[in-house]
């Protein structure tokens, strides 16, 4: 339990993270881009948090 908390709390901060990132490249980007941008690479983001844990 205490793992997939960990988990969690890592898929976040790394969404927060390649939003932000996104939004600093994209800044005429709406927050609707952001999060459909985000919402295409978070199978890749999870299966780098997988290998980390």
């Amino acid at each position: 339990m205490e793992n997939e908390a960990k988990k969690m709390k890592m898929a976040i901060i790394s969404g927060a993270h390649h939003a932000l990132k996104y939004k600093k490249e994209n800044w005429k980007a709406s927050d609707e881009e952001v999060i459909q941008h985000i919402s295409k690479d978070i199978k890749d983001i999870l299966e780098k948090i997988d290998q980390e844990v």
